[in-house]
């Protein structure tokens, strides 16, 4: 990204070079890995480019189409509100309640194919229409009934004032869903397809409950064509809900439950979701304060994991994600899971890092952290499968297949570096990994400039403190050797003073600092990003010496 987030900067690299005993270590430019091949620049003055969102496409094409979604919610950090299988692309547009599902061509043009939400399939629509004009023409007849003087209606004509809203109410109560002519002002602070509440009628005459429905309905009305019913999605998760409650050979328990539960499950949104493959979705659903509440207090709340197949439009299972079964499905499949997460994902494509279902050392990782959530204070069994599933669903691109970060064949600190994209905890002393068969000392990253005394092996890093947002040119080409080196200086200093700050002081004063990792697919180079509070970030090019 440039420094005014206004352009795209797309590099060739050129690999990290011949066997480690030639390479010069101390003249190595950014220009001698990275070749600049393009250069996007983004036209329209009023929009800029998001620096925590960038995927790249299987065709190798970039930059040559553009989608505008207008008043919509998309997560975009850590690509949390889209999901890429081959040439299929779906975002969660929250603020809709939809997914909208794009093909991208092999030249990069994106195709909209369909949209998943309100409605199932593409004609779902039409056949709405169709029961909407049967309405109206029942209505008008009704109307043109009432106005005849043959007409009888059990009770005087002139007790009635057709100039009234109840008059109206009472014709408009027979519709099956309301036109969108017959929408009310809407509400700011509405939900969407919320099904309104219900009131006790008894005692009360069929007039006044009629208006008393419409009052209910002009309160609750949300931004949707046709909000007294719930969208299509939902209609699919409430009837498999159903039909599972019915056959449940319980003597009727699980059914009353599913009526007493109605109402909660209606008021689900949909939150994320993932492509499973080219045809099945995982969709989560979770309550309203999950989606505007912060990540770190969803983790534990209640949410369901729905697997959605898009051309049938059927519902195939629903999990909580309290639920030691699919806890158990994800444990035995985390391959199919994650296989998006990947840049080589799709289905002619495979990978082959190491995750809990195909690796004992992956597992036993798992299995670690599930005991000592259990165990921990406020933990607990449920707690513990929370905590594994609240990764589900995946991003896309989010994990490295690096075979240097495979945890079949090397042991390191996962607290400090892993497969993920996430920040880890930086730390001063260098990352060290050790072989599984041997247990031998493999390598080592150093994250800042290593001294004299810091060993011959491992993969050294180099410093330049530039701002990520924005790599110019002129920058990139000045990373040479000497400003490098002044930098690491420069560093030094400034924890020397910090630590004699600290001794002085009796306490320790020190930002946290936070590490990033770009791990290269198969060569021995990691990219690391190094960010602290009201300090430069820190860009750190890795190779193997």
């Amino acid at each position: 990204m440039s420094r005014n987030q206004r352009a795209v900067h797309i590099y060739h690299f050129k690999g990290s070079g011949g066997p480690p005993e030639e390479r010069p270590a101390d003249s190595l430019k950014f220009k001698d890995f990275f070749e600049l091949a393009h250069e996007t620049v983004v036209l329209k003055e009023s929009e800029v480019l998001s620096k925590d969102f960038c995927l790249v496409t299987a065709n190798g094409c970039f930059i040559v189409d553009k989608r505008e979604f207008t008043d919509e919610h998309i997560t975009i950090p850590h690509h949390s509100g889209v999901s890429m299988y081959d040439s299929m692309f779906a975002v969660m547009l929250i603020q809709s309640q939809a997914i909208q599902i794009i093909h991208i061509k092999n030249n990069g043009k994106m195709i909209d194919l369909h949209r998943i939400g309100w409605f199932n399939h593409p004609d779902d629509e039409l056949v709405l229409a169709r029961y909407r004009d049967f309405n109206e023409q029942y209505i008008a007849q009704q109307s043109k009934m009432s106005a005849s003087p043959f007409y009888r209606h059990g009770y005087n004509l002139k007790d009635e004032d057709f100039g009234e809203h109840r008059a109206k109410d009472r014709f408009d109560s027979f519709a099956l869903a309301p036109t969108i002519s017959s929408k009310t002002e809407y509400s700011a602070d509405a939900t969407y397809h919320q099904v309104p509440s219900s009131t006790s009628n008894i005692g009360i005459p069929s007039r006044v409950q009629s208006y008393l429905s419409q009052v209910t309905y002009s309160q609750s009305h949300q931004d949707e064509p046709h909000s007294q019913t719930i969208s299509g999605i939902k209609q699919r998760l409430m009837a498999y809900l159903f039909r599972k409650a019915f056959n449940a050979n319980d003597g009727g328990a699980a059914l009353r439950h599913f009526h007493l539960t109605f109402q909660q499950f209606t008021s689900l949104v949909m939150w994320r979701m993932q492509f499973l493959d080219e045809s099945t979705l995982l969709i989560k659903f979770g309550k309203l304060d999950c989606v505007v509440g912060r990540q770190t207090d969803v983790t534990y709340q209640t949410a369901f994991f729905v697997f959605y197949d898009i051309h049938s439009t059927e519902i195939l299972a629903v999990y909580d994600n309290a639920s030691e079964e699919f806890l158990r499905l994800y444990e035995a499949w985390a391959d199919q899971f994650c296989a998006t997460a990947y840049s080589t994902a799709g289905k002619d494509k495979r990978h082959y890092s190491s995750t809990c279902s195909n690796n004992i050392y992956a597992k036993d990782h798992l299995k670690k952290t599930q005991y000592g959530m259990r165990h921990a204070r406020n933990g607990g069994t449920a707690q513990a499968v929370k905590r594994s599933l609240c990764v589900l669903p995946y991003s896309p691109q989010s994990l490295s297949d690096s075979p240097y970060l495979d945890q079949a064949l090397f042991s390191y600190d996962e607290k400090v570096i892993s497969p993920s994209d996430r920040q880890r905890p930086c730390q001063d002393f260098p990352i060290k990994f050790y072989l599984r068969g041997s247990g031998e000392l493999r390598f080592k990253i150093h994250l800042f400039k290593p001294g004299p005394h810091s060993g011959n092996h491992g993969i050294v890093g180099t410093n330049s403190t530039t701002n990520m947002a924005g790599l110019n040119q002129n920058a990139l080409n000045a990373m040479n050797t000497n400003i490098l080196s002044n930098v690491g200086n420069a560093m030094i200093n400034v924890n020397g003073t910090t630590m004699a700050a600290a001794i002085g002081s009796g306490t320790i004063m020190r930002s946290k600092r936070f590490a990033t990792f770009i791990a290269h697919p198969f060569e021995p180079f990691i990219i690391s990003v190094i960010q602290s509070q009201l300090q430069p970030t820190v860009l750190n090019l890795h190779l193997h010496r």
